[in-house]
């Protein structure tokens, strides 16, 4: 019988899903909603998982003008296949009007106008009458949802379900969590989670048909306490199948399960032993069986056992579809480009929260500043270095792989961070520094102190030297060769002097910093940025960047990762034109190398327009964007920790920018400007809103800076990068809110001056106004909402006037053309938009509709330091 149902789910045509969701609104009488962008990417992750729903495309329409919604209801239903299955999902405000008639209301709705600024229900009845698939599913979630009005007429071989979410009197209800953080609507969580989690699988079948998700939802609600009472109107013959259940596990063996819950540490570790195996069993029970009790035995207070089941439960999670989830830890590894859909956020621990009141940010701090990180709608976190150190180069100078610095919080607390990041869809990447160690770690000094020992040859040794200069000049100001008083001899360090670099020719050193990755890959993280990449190995007569052989390691990583922890990723930082940065992709094809390279030639130019305001140094390295393989993305950048470098620009275009950007010489190191994004931009807001529009529709995947979002400033009396790396300012209360020490023991001073201090730039004051911070959360969730900016083409548009750059983001059905004003006044251009001829531009975040595209120079106003982001609906 699970057979003939499979094939019925395989087999049963196309599976078509559309979320229709609307959470922002321009009539002040109608609120905005959380909920529904939360209940459509619910929706989305559970129905596109082919473990579970296997429907595509999963269509999501957010925030969308009227004609736009209409539309779209419109194509989706009239172009059904006979033997497709659609399920179409509406989350928003619904209002009735003076006749009891229910109409769903768009951002442009006026509830005084219902008629002509929203969407009657009749028109979704009247669309899905007309719909030639035999089954379709519908849930209307928003208030009044019971007075959807009933078909007119139906074929008797047509399926149809009419799911609300309450009745045509009732309001439904928005959820949150116990920290007030806003979560998919009542009965949209309850829906789609019972199918998620396999709850919903009443008859134990391995299968959830659409009354059983209704049934859990109806009966989750009524446990709520809440005032709505979902009905669902089904006219099907059988059972209507939306998605496979995840598999629930069984009972371990009395003499396993004796050992998991044995009082010795030994029996506990043995039954570790004794699980794993059946990971990869062909049984499926078997298999979910064993992930639940690792998953369990991971929270074990005995680090070497809770150790050991995360390793073992790491390396399974490239678990084939169907498998179990465990309820800890939220799969995050389902979509294996997800880094291409990602908002990365940069996070210097230290500065970030302080738990314990010991001055210093620490890893238990940022688990507590998790829920504003969802919020905002980050889905990657990127650590600065964590590991041991003396922390004479901000941890880059790691004595300990192995070791969390004990500053930071101990190895549990990162697990705990690990897990807590996951449950929240979050993933963790971590800097890992590749180049070298510092002068401290136990390698360099068992190399030192014992020549022909197994550590001798883990660096870059020499007798004698032979010439000042025996590599060619390229890495850090500081490089060169420092005489060993203990071996006597000289050792290379491309950058500071206690950074001595590790020797690649020495196979032991290869294996060794594989086995470093194998380390954290096994306890969870999601990659690696892998810092100082390309200059792995040395050799005379050259600058020891991206050689052969570094390359050759590189791809050594990935085959290691693709083969045993598929779904992580790798990042590299190029500080080269595209041309010259893509290699560290790998192979054209299969992109062997690195997942991602952070294109870092692209940020200074991007200053240099904004000054210049002309488009053109942007122009000139987009246009140089070499095709890369399909599972390669690029990482764009405003800012970092470190300097903003102008290594890749010439002399005079580095002259104009230290001039223009770093008049003072504290601004400056010998090859950069050591400042924040918000000074850099004046603390203009439509110029900073500008530098984000950017980082968030160019080609590749945002990674944004810590404070950034609410124009943090910089602190140019401190050393080097710590300029920029001043606490996190969360709010007016004393020390900014980081931490409750007394202000001499913080890691750094918070900044106190009028413009940029924490007394009027903070978290809590951006949350109550219309801020910086809303616009960041904002464009985020818009670029969130269209996969033309994480996967699409990107096509400049020829524009007429020099300062105003165009360029097209297309995938599929989804084009949006971006316009930037690099000018600091008003301007206007003509842009060549003929291939566009037909359509009506509608802006992203209003939804106003421009005037319709002709085969004429189309014209566009912008204001100074404006931007527009315009879907163009076919």
């Amino acid at each position: 019988m699970v057979e003939a149902l499979g094939d019925d789910l395989r087999q049963g045509g196309q599976r078509r899903a559309l979320a229709v969701a609307t959470g922002h609104y321009r009539h002040e009488s109608l609120p905005n909603l959380e909920s529904p962008a939360k209940d459509a990417a619910l929706m989305q992750r559970v129905l596109a998982d082919p473990a579970l729903g296997g429907f595509d495309p999963v269509g999501i329409l957010y925030d969308a003008d009227l004609l736009t919604v209409r539309e779209r209801i419109y194509d989706f239903f009239a172009t059904a296949e006979p033997d497709a299955f659609l399920f179409a999902y509406f989350s928003g405000h619904g209002a009735k009007d003076a006749d009891g008639r229910l109409h769903l209301a768009t951002i442009e709705t006026d509830p005084e106008r219902l008629l002509p600024s929203a969407i009657p229900a009749e028109y979704i009845r009247d669309c899905l009458d007309r719909c030639r698939a035999r089954r379709v599913a519908i849930v209307l979630d928003c208030c009044y949802a019971g007075a959807f009005p009933r078909s007119r007429q139906q074929r008797g071989d047509l399926e149809r379900v009419i799911i609300v979410a309450a009745s045509a009197i009732q309001r439904a209800h928005e959820a949150e969590d116990e920290s007030g953080r806003p979560l998919p609507s009542v009965f949209g969580s309850a829906f789609f989670e019972g199918i998620e989690t396999g709850a919903a699988d009443g008859d134990g079948n391995g299968w959830i048909s659409v009354r059983e998700a209704f049934d859990h939802a109806r009966e989750r609600l009524g446990y709520s306490g809440r005032n709505q009472t979902p009905t669902i109107d089904s006219r099907v013959g059988g059972d209507l199948w939306i998605a496979r259940a995840p598999v629930r596990p069984g009972v371990l063996p009395p003499d396993v399960a004796a050992l998991m819950h044995s009082g010795r540490v030994a029996a506990r570790l043995l039954a570790v032993e004794e699980i794993s195996p059946w990971l990869s069993s062909a049984d499926a029970i078997e298999t979910a069986t064993a992930e639940r009790a690792l998953t369990d035995l991971r929270a074990d207070p005995a680090e070497e056992v809770a150790l050991a089941a995360r390793r073992a439960l790491a390396r399974h999670r490239s678990t084939p579809a169907g498998g179990f989830a465990p309820d800890t830890v939220r799969a995050p590894l389902r979509d294996p480009l997800w880094y291409k859909k990602a908002v990365f956020y940069e996070v210097r621990v230290r500065s970030f929260s302080d738990s314990n009141g010991d001055g210093i940010g620490d890893l238990r701090g940022l688990i507590d500043k998790l829920d504003y990180l969802s919020w905002l709608g980050i889905t990657c976190l990127t650590l600065s270095p964590v590991f041991g150190s003396p922390l004479d180069d901000d941890g880059y100078d790691i004595d300990d792989f192995l070791a969390i610095n004990p500053d930071l919080g101990t190895k549990q607390d990162f697990i705990e961070l690990i897990d807590a990041a996951h449950r929240k869809d979050i993933r963790v990447v971590l800097d890992l520094v590749l180049n070298h160690t510092s002068d401290r770690h136990e390698w360099f000094r068992l190399s030192r102190a014992d020549p022909a020992g197994p550590y001798g040859d883990f660096y870059v040794w020499r007798d004698t030297l032979e010439s000042d200069v025996p590599y060619a000049q390229g890495g850090g100001d500081t490089q060169g060769w420092t005489y060993d008083p203990v071996r006597r001899r000289h050792y290379w360090h491309r950058f500071l002097a206690n950074e001595p670099d590790l020797n690649f020719d020495n196979p032991a050193v290869q294996e060794a910093m594989l086995d470093v990755m194998r380390h954290w890959l096994d306890l969870g993280v999601d990659g690696y940025r892998l810092v100082s990449a390309p200059y792995l190995y040395e050799r005379e007569g050259t600058t020891g960047e991206g050689l052969a052989e570094t390359h050759d390691y590189l791809k050594t990583l990935r085959a290691e990762v693709e083969k045993v922890y598929p779904g992580r990723i790798l990042m590299a930082d190029a500080n080269r034109w595209p041309t010259d940065a893509a290699p560290y992709f790998g192979d054209d094809a299969t992109g062997d190398e690195c997942h991602m390279v952070l294109y870092t030639s692209l940020i200074p130019r991007i200053f240099l327009a904004i000054r210049r305001e002309n488009h053109q140094p942007i122009s000139e390295v987009l246009t140089r964007l070499p095709a890369i393989p399909p599972s390669s993305q690029w990482g764009v950048f405003l800012r970092n920790s470190d300097e903003l470098s102008l290594a890749s620009l010439d002399e005079r275009e580095r002259a104009y920018l230290f001039r223009e950007y770093a008049p003072a010489p504290r601004m400056r190191t010998e090859t950069g400007i050591r400042r924040r994004l918000a000074p850099l931009a004046d603390n203009e807001r439509s110029l900073l809103e500008l530098c984000m529009a950017l980082m968030m529709s160019l080609p590749g995947s945002p990674v944004l800076y810590y404070g950034d979002e609410i124009g943090m400033g910089d602190n140019l009396m401190l050393r080097g990068g710590d300029s920029v790396r001043t606490p996190m300012q969360w709010s007016p209360d004393r020390n900014a809110g980081f931490s409750h020490s007394e202000p001499d023991r913080l890691i750094l001073p918070v900044l106190m001056d009028s413009v940029y201090g924490y007394q009027a730039t903070n978290v809590e004051a951006q949350r109550r106004s219309r801020s910086l911070l809303h616009f960041t959360r904002r464009i985020i969730e818009l670029r969130r909402h269209n996969p033309a900016f994480a996967v699409g083409r990107f096509t400049e548009v020829a524009s007429t006037n020099p300062a105003v750059f165009a360029y097209v983001r297309s995938h599929q059905a989804d084009q949006v053309l971006c316009v930037v004003n690099f000018s600091r006044f008003a301007q206007t251009a003509l842009l060549d938009l003929a291939g566009y001829a037909n359509r009506t531009p509608v802006e992203a975040f209003g939804g106003s509709r421009f005037l319709p595209i002709g085969h004429e120079p189309y014209p566009l106003n912008l204001a100074g330091h404006g931007f527009y982001w315009l879907n163009l609906p076919a």
